[in-house]
């Protein structure tokens, strides 16, 4: 063990340690989960301490030598050389502060050992240099943002890639006609290819309000320092530090017009999470249609078949559950359940500082790995393997209802409801009661109730002169 000193007095460190007597401190202190730091988010917060040291030096406050000790450290956390020095739980101090000093305290001892010193000696200091021209306040809002854009094309590929197995679904489904269900009840004819399509074209638009939340995020207060003022830094230095963090992230980051009101209000992350709940909300309406048009399969409705992935019972021989839609669907409850902390995190702020950050981070890049790892196994295991039941699907149009519809523009809907009504009570068919009264030739009727011609728009507009 070694010995370090801050104004509370001594602490003892391992000596092989890089983290110093702050992060012993908090990980006594803050023992509340198996949860650690998110990956992206020790990434993000090491670009900024490099893109910090690069500003710093740029404007001669940071002594080269120091400097590119600091960036040589950063280098090597950031190829995951240190990634067991980062040890905090994810549930901490408000704002963020042990993990924005964890970070400072193994920089600087790795610096500190490439000018020659030993751990704990701090040559480069932790708050002094490493940290300079920074504050919790500032840095780890800023990681969390950059740590949400790291994570997005990883999110972004495998929602594409359930988007299109859905739409290769549809295509071949393009012909399958069978009753839509509106209340549960039987409505009118729609393809089951109509029925995938909508569910590819949903996450479509949920995709784009996801860009939008995330375009948000690439605004950054770095250098507000601790309440958004600016103080210890230059003029411009946020500026500065910016230009460098966008370089060295490869993202197009843009430093804020109001550094005091991004450091109280975090509604960008709030925004971000709700992006986050409406792709959820698609794939748990997704699931539950999958379990429903798959239910049975001699019982239920019978109209999809899912792969079988794994037995369903442990009473029940040979019984198959639709596990994969399962999952899914609890997966994007969790994310749904996350977004409402988040909410809560972004309400409950005092005055200059929102200290709820590492909530926010824990909510939001675990939701985002969550959902991207139910989108690549619903696309995987699911998806991509569904069969239509097409003699069950014809069987339900041959017996149901749904037909009805079509003859409102030439019966009127009175006369109609009285045919759906007979055909309920005597399990006649609708074309064969319409056939027995004689309401219409055979010839036309067929033509009306074509199913497939019912899946679009089917009535011809009548010509009035007027354009």
């Amino acid at each position: 063990m070694r010995t370090e000193s801050d104004f509370l007095g001594p602490v003892q460190v391992p000596d092989n340690a890089y983290y110093g007597g702050f992060t012993v401190r908090a990980a006594k202190n803050f023992q509340l989960s198996p949860n650690r730091a998110p990956p992206h988010l020790i990434h993000a917060i090491l670009l900024i301490k490099k893109a910090s040291a690069l500003a710093n030096r740029e404007q001669g406050l940071l002594d080269s030598m120091k400097a590119d000790a600091i960036l040589t450290a950063a280098d090597e956390a950031l190829s995951g050389k240190f990634d067991d020095q980062f040890i905090l739980d994810a549930f901490q101090a408000g704002a963020g502060t042990p993990y924005n000093m964890n970070a400072n305290e193994v920089l600087a001892n790795r610096a500190t050992e490439l000018l020659g010193g030993r751990k704990g000696q701090y040559l480069v200091h932790p708050n002094n240099h490493v940290n300079m021209s920074q504050s919790s306040n500032d840095v780890i809002p800023t990681a969390v943002r950059l740590a949400c854009l790291l994570g997005l094309p990883a999110l972004e590929k495998n929602l594409e890639n359930l988007e299109t197995a859905l739409s290769k679904k549809a295509k071949s489904f393009d012909k399958l006609v069978k009753p839509a269900r509106t209340h549960l009840q039987d409505a009118v004819p729609i393809t089951l290819g109509q029925e995938f399509q909508s569910y590819a074209s949903a996450l479509r638009r949920s995709q784009k309000h996801l860009h939008a939340a995330a375009d948000a995020l690439k605004e950054i207060h770095l250098g507000g320092t601790a309440a958004g003022t600016g103080i210890n830094t230059t003029p411009d230095y946020r500026a500065i530090v910016a230009k460098h963090l966008a370089k060295v992230s490869g993202m197009a980051l843009r430093p804020t017009e109001d550094a005091v009101e991004l450091t109280q209000n975090h509604n960008d992350f709030l925004h971000f999470s709700q992006s986050l709940s409406l792709i959820a909300t698609d794939i748990c309406r997704i699931s539950v249609n999958l379990k429903l048009l798959s239910s049975g399969p001699k019982t239920g409705l019978g109209e999809i078949m899912l792969p079988d992935v794994e037995p369903g019972s442990s009473i029940m021989p040979g019984k198959v559950n639709p596990s994969i839609p399962e999952a899914a669907e609890m997966a994007s409850m969790h994310v749904l359940g996350a977004m409402h902390a988040v909410e809560l995190s972004c309400i409950n702020t005092q005055l200059d500082l929102n200290t709820n950050t590492p909530l926010i981070a824990h909510e939001l890049l675990t939701s985002m790995d969550v959902l991207s790892n139910a989108l690549a196994m619903l696309t995987r295991d699911c998806v991509s393997s569904i069969r239509a039941n097409p003699k069950q699907l014809q069987k339900y149009v041959d017996d149901s209802t749904i037909v009805a519809t079509a003859l409102n523009p030439i019966l009127g809907y009175s006369q109609v409801s009285k045919l759906v009504q007979e055909s309920v009570k005597s399990g006649k068919p609708i074309r064969q009661l319409v056939l027995e009264r004689r309401l219409l030739p055979p010839k036309e009727l067929d033509r009306v109730l074509d199913p497939a011609s019912l899946t679009r728009p089917n009535i011809k507009a009548k010509k009035t002169g007027k354009k």
